[in-house]
């Protein structure tokens, strides 16, 4: 089980020390939710469409670059979208890695309400947009063609099997935030019914997915110790 501070989604912990351990054969999958975006920011669902990164999601990831320069990552992953894209580029440096876009990890889909801000959303599909928030399960996208969360779910495991068959050592994945949180929840075991039991991932956190001997185990959740005066902002 993860440890999480009095502060949602910031974790302490030593980067470095945690994420480099020698002589030690497994995987270890150190997710990173991309940048602040534009949308992020004045609330609309983004989804499938793509926000730009802020200067202020910039200057986050860049922060992060720092952290993580001295960390042997073999391959980073990434979304295809283009919020996740950025993210990737900026972490990757000059560093000689390959990116490879990963479909499974784009994130949930909201169909016709994506570019919507969240009281358009609340106002067009009152029901909907309370199950989103409160109760994975109930949540019925069906009326402006989304994503259901068993559809995610299902993708989000297939995209994580394909994770560890491919890999060893130390992996980067850079994703979203409620796709992400659907990984998190299936890792932890806690089912659909249990999806908002915890918070979403906060832009450029880290969370370390450790998997060995066909069993996963959270490390560390949502860690965001490279911002000096990290912004809450969880709206997807």
């Amino acid at each position: 089980m993860f440890r999480k501070s009095d502060k949602i989604g910031k974790t302490r912990y030593n980067i470095r020390n945690s994420f480099i351990k020698k002589g030690v054969s497994m995987l270890r999958i150190h997710f990173v939710r991309h940048g602040q975006t534009e949308w992020n920011v004045i609330k609309k669902l983004q989804g499938h469409l793509n926000s730009p990164l802020t200067e202020e999601g910039i200057e986050q990831t860049k922060l992060l670059y720092e952290k993580l320069r001295y960390v042997d990552f073999n391959k980073i992953y990434t979304s295809p979208q283009g919020r996740a894209l950025h993210t990737a580029r900026i972490l990757k440096g000059k560093k000689d890695i390959e990116i490879l876009e990963l479909c499974e990890i784009m994130e949930m889909g909201f169909g016709d309400v994506e570019g919507l801000e969240k009281e358009k959303f609340r106002e067009k599909h009152p029901e909907a947009f309370m199950n989103l928030w409160t109760d994975a399960v109930k949540y019925d996208p069906s009326d402006f063609s989304g994503e259901s969360f068993i559809e995610v779910e299902k993708r989000a495991i297939e995209g994580l099997k394909k994770l560890v068959k491919e890999n060893t050592g130390d992996i980067m994945v850079v994703s979203h935030g409620m796709i992400l949180k659907v990984i998190f929840g299936y890792v932890l075991g806690h089912g659909l019914n249990k999806f908002w039991i915890d918070p979403v991932p906060q832009n450029t956190s880290v969370t370390t997915i450790s998997y060995s001997n066909g069993k996963f185990k959270m490390e560390n959740f949502s860690n965001i110790e490279h911002l000096e005066n990290p912004e809450e902002i969880s709206y997807i």
